[in-house]
């Protein structure tokens, strides 16, 4: 069937994508020595370890996010992007890469463990839970092509 004529996921099936996209990133930055996870300009002026501190600080903030949108009938808020990603980066800037990565998975276990507490009813028809995990995987997905160029170094 063309995509165009696909039914949109559900949130199930987006929960599944952003296990998936996850783990090929996570697979992908396993693979980097520190001195290829700290090279700088894969993503513009950031490092692969700083990409994964801005992923890192979208885990964590994604609790709090989730929880909002699940607590009410609102699809989408506003967010000092540009802040958040500032701070994700600036505030593990100290981090070895081996404590960046081992953050990270940390951070994404129990987003992970949050998501599957939650009861199917509560999220099914919610549109800014959806909009979030594609999001989500959107992120995971962008951010594997700088891991990539990271592993080229």
């Amino acid at each position: 069937m063309p995509k165009d004529h696909m039914p949109p996921p559900t949130p199930q099936e987006l929960l599944s994508q952003m296990q998936a996209a996850y783990q090929i990133f996570l697979d992908a930055c396993e693979t980097l020595s520190p001195e290829q996870a700290l090279e700088t300009g894969v993503c513009g002026e950031w490092s692969a370890k700083a990409v994964v501190d801005h992923l890192t600080g979208w885990q964590v903030q994604s609790l709090r996010i989730l929880n909002q949108l699940l607590s009410s009938e609102i699809e989408s808020f506003d967010l000092n992007i540009d802040a958040i990603n500032r701070t994700s980066v600036q505030s593990r800037e100290d981090l070895s890469w081996d404590e960046s990565l081992e953050v990270f998975k940390a951070s994404y276990d129990s987003f992970d463990e949050a998501l599957s507490d939650l009861p199917v009813a509560q999220y099914r028809t919610n549109e800014g839970f959806k909009s979030w995990l594609k999001a989500m995987v959107h992120e995971y997905r962008f951010h594997l092509q700088h891991i990539k160029k990271a592993q080229r170094l």
